[in-house]
């Protein structure tokens, strides 16, 4: 379904390529049901069981989601062409991330991220970004803002300060701060290497 919609929004785009984003697009289009239906916001969250009420959800209202994705096709594809460039080159990877060179993340992030609940940290960061009406890219956008802001942290803090503030709601705060602060710049966030050749098996 998705991949005829995006065919229409994308006439321009050649099928290859076409292919090589829509696991993208499906993973945002999951995230988008899944806040819409508020499964995210469901009390003890496990991930399996929130799987299944989506898989339920959709096959009990399919022609209720045919509709949603219509619509969505059209909001993800504008967030698409604003927050994500597709480069097919080493050297036009190189051209596009030369200029905004991430800086160091703190030594004691994984370790961090590893005593958090990273995946509540992850759906809501998910769930802030559609909110915002961010609708491209969210895994990818949400991971970089978490590490960002966590790795900020870490280095004003140390970890185990790092770790009283989480508890304290500090990450989350500057997490949201963050998307906020997206909505005064249209420029990319997300810069993907796409090798064609690899996922055609060639």
């Amino acid at each position: 379904m998705l991949l005829g919609l995006l065919s229409d929004a994308y006439t321009d785009m050649p099928q290859r390529e076409l292919e090589a984003v829509l696991d993208i697009a499906l993973r945002d289009f999951l995230h988008y049901l899944a806040y819409r239906f508020g499964l995210y916001l469901t009390p003890r969250f496990r991930e399996d069981k929130a799987r299944q009420r989506l898989c339920v959800r959709i096959v009990e209202h399919w022609d209720f989601v045919r509709r949603i994705a219509e619509d969505w096709v059209v909001m993800w594809s504008a967030k698409w062409r604003q927050r994500v460039k597709l480069v097919f080159t080493d050297e036009e990877f190189k051209k596009a991330t030369e200029a905004g060179v991430p800086s160091k993340p703190n030594d004691n992030l994984e370790k961090f991220l590893s005593e958090i609940d990273h995946l509540g940290l992850q759906l809501f960061t998910v769930s802030q970004l559609i909110k915002a009406g961010e609708l491209a890219g969210l895994d990818q956008i949400a991971d970089y803002i978490i590490r960002e802001e966590a790795s900020a942290m870490l280095d004003s803090y140390g970890l185990e300060g790092a770790l009283r503030r989480y508890r304290e709601g500090e990450l989350a705060k500057r997490i949201m701060a963050r998307i906020q602060s997206m909505r005064k710049t249209s420029e990319p966030f997300l810069i993907i290497r796409v090798d064609i050749t690899r996922v055609w098996g060639y």
